[in-house]
């Protein structure tokens, strides 16, 4: 019936996924792990829907500092890719969630942020999925049944996980996490990145985190 018929994917919503050498992650995350338990021993009580969180100044301790090598590396990678003109960029907030058996991360987002992430340190089979959710909330007007799903015509999709996978993604972007189905606990580290201009005066978290002892509801990936 076409002589010719193209499909144009126009203002894709952008991921950056980044995994670490095995030989890397496997040596880094223990350490990582003992720095989180440092902070959230001894766990106190939670709520159904609440996780453990740290305070949000991990990029500021010395234990932290071989993943915020990676970090930068992955933010500027991203930046590098989109071809911005930047004066430098900033970790805004790095903090530690502990999510026991059943414990979600709602949908949420990450305000007054360039970019966003979460590197995962212990991920069990039953809690090694991030859900991005779609940005364009007008498509729910019409939403029709489909036949299939693909990513073409999802309203969420899950994206996999594991141990020394880092993730990239605009703050923008909403986001969740499933309730976690294993019996372990899964550990992951979320930061933001914001350019050095507006991170001193904008982009520092409005939430607080665990300081000594303390948990929090829930708030960020």
């Amino acid at each position: 019936m076409f002589q010719n018929k193209s499909i144009l994917s126009l203002f894709p919503s952008l991921v950056w996924v980044h995994e670490l050498k095995r030989e890397d992650y496997e040596a880094m995350n223990p350490r990582l792990l003992e720095g989180v338990e440092a902070i959230v021993t001894p766990r106190p009580p939670l709520k159904p829907g609440q996780t453990w969180q740290t305070a949000q100044d991990l990029h500021l301790k010395p234990d932290f500092a071989e993943l915020v090598a990676y970090i930068n590396g992955a933010v500027e990678s991203a930046l590098e890719f989109l071809e911005l003109e930047f004066d430098g960029f900033e970790i805004t907030g790095c903090w530690a969630n502990v999510n026991p058996q059943g414990s979600p991360h709602v949908p949420h987002t990450h305000p007054n942020n360039y970019l966003s992430g979460v590197y995962y340190v212990r991920v069990p089979k039953g809690g090694d999925v991030i859900t991005f959710h779609e940005p364009r909330q007008q498509l729910n007007i019409i939403s029709p049944r489909t036949r299939r799903h693909t990513k073409h015509n999802a309203s969420q999709i899950n994206v996999p996980v594991g141990e020394g996978k880092l993730i990239v993604f605009p703050a923008w972007f909403k986001h969740s996490v499933p309730p976690n189905a294993a019996d372990s606990e899964r550990v992951s580290i979320s930061f933001n990145a914001m350019f050095s201009s507006f991170a001193r005066t904008v982009s520092p978290p409005k939430w607080q985190g665990i300081s000594g002892q303390g948990a929090t509801e829930e708030r960020g990936q």
